[in-house]
């Protein structure tokens, strides 16, 4: 029996210690202690001097700290840790990880020491709610075109979540509803494809709207009643400020639907708002139209809820600019013809300044089209051309195409 107990006693006294650190190991890990009696606390990480005009748009990471096994029965809430965004720019940096503990208190380590944060500039964009309608109203009932007041919201957040937002949306439910409805709800952040938008962190709250909440009115009304949905129109007097322009006039609701008498409601084909005074205006301005200045044959109304706003986008007159270095290409050059290569050109466009700001040479294409054309020489071109969007082509030079037989160099004679 005593051979028996010896034999291996090595292995044996080896696989005990073992067996000891690893419980040591297991309980050092649920009361957040070291083998050897240091202590490791995982701190909330807060930021200081956050720049008014920007936004986190990263993570956060918790920051892990281990202390001297003198530091018995210091807690989280006894340690604060910060970075300090003090002249912070937009983008991603590393921050150093600063820490402040109790008088007496040794910090061993702090991991990490520094944290790699992304920032980006604050943005304001004014968009659109879209109500959206869940469920049908009880049987025999019909719900109809959906109102919100106020019909836009200024949203506030990160440049590059705003950059996908087209609108707001508002959920409301008329499951087995019998009569008009009358809601306030929070509207929610959606890109152009319906997904939802959010902060790369919940916590960080980098996306605001104001208001966060609208008031949905849903007209019930039994089926069958006549109705009709028409344009909303309305026109301005006056001129906005010296340097600006109107660059969209939009009532909203941009259609509105009718009650009332079927014969009635056949002789209109839009509800007209009357005239806004836009004299002066050198910003956006949304502008209250009372219902009761709005007319209505006799026996025709609005339906329950309805409100008029007309939005009027105000913007910096259009400039002209020059465009230098433009290259021209050679289009439909004929079988067995070569063109010689075109000077680049200067070109002028005309557009609103922040239009033209994001325009680069590559957006520009201009050149000419050789289709029938034979070998010779072309005087006085005239030069094709494609701009972006919003930007219009003032004037584009003429240009000279030398069209000769392929594989020709040099003097080869040239008709004239």
């Amino acid at each position: 029996m005593r051979d028996m107990i010896r034999r291996n006693m090595g292995y044996k006294v080896v696989s005990l210690i073992l067996a000891i650190i690893l419980w040591i190991w297991i309980v050092s890990q649920n009361e957040n202690i070291g083998l050897f009696g240091k202590q490791t606390l995982n701190v909330p990480l807060v930021t200081y001097n956050q720049p008014s005009n920007l936004v986190i748009i990263s993570n956060i990471p918790p920051i892990s700290v281990r202390l001297d096994n003198n530091n018995q029965g210091v807690s989280v809430k006894d340690l604060f840790a910060y970075v300090d965004l003090k002249d912070a720019l937009a983008g991603e940096h590393s921050y150093q990880v600063h820490m402040d503990a109790p008088e007496g208190v040794k910090i061993e380590d702090i991991s990490p020491s520094n944290v790699v944060i992304r920032l980006d500039t604050v943005k304001d964009r004014i968009v659109p709610v879209i109500i959206q309608l869940e469920g049908t109203p009880a049987e025999g009932f019909v719900a109809k075109q959906p109102l919100v007041t106020p019909p836009v919201v200024n949203v506030r957040g990160p440049t590059s979540i705003l950059e996908k937002l087209e609108n707001v949306s508002v959920e409301v439910s008329v499951t087995g509803m019998k009569e008009s409805m009358r809601v306030a709800r929070p509207v929610t952040f959606k890109d152009i494809a319906g997904k939802g938008i959010f902060a790369p962190d919940p916590n960080l709250e980098s996306i605001h709207a104001f208001p966060d909440t609208v008031e949905v009115v849903v007209p019930i009304y039994s089926k069958g009643t006549a109705s009709k949905t028409v344009p909303v129109r309305v026109a301005t007097r006056g001129a906005p400020a010296e340097g600006s322009s109107v660059r969209i006039i939009s009532p909203l609701p941009a259609q509105v639907e009718l009650l009332g008498d079927e014969e009635a409601l056949k002789g209109i084909q839009a509800v007209n708002l009357g005239t806004v005074d836009i004299s002066g205006l050198s910003s956006n301005k949304v502008f209250d139209i009372p219902l009761n200045s709005v007319t209505l044959p006799a026996g025709v109304s609005f339906i329950e809820g309805t409100k008029f706003n007309v939005m009027v986008y105000i913007g910096p007159n259009s400039v002209n600019r020059t465009m230098k270095a433009i290259p021209v290409e050679v289009k439909n050059i004929p079988q067995g013809l070569a063109a010689e290569t075109i000077p680049p050109i200067e070109i002028t466009v005309s557009g609103y300044p922040d239009i033209l700001d994001a325009i680069k040479q590559g957006d520009v294409s201009t050149w000419v089209d050789a289709s029938n054309l034979q070998a010779g020489i072309y005087k006085d071109l005239t030069v094709l051309w494609k701009v972006p969007s919003g930007v219009a082509m003032v004037n584009v030079p003429k240009v000279n195409l030398t069209l000769k037989p392929a594989g020709t160099s040099g003097d080869a004679s040239i008709p004239q």
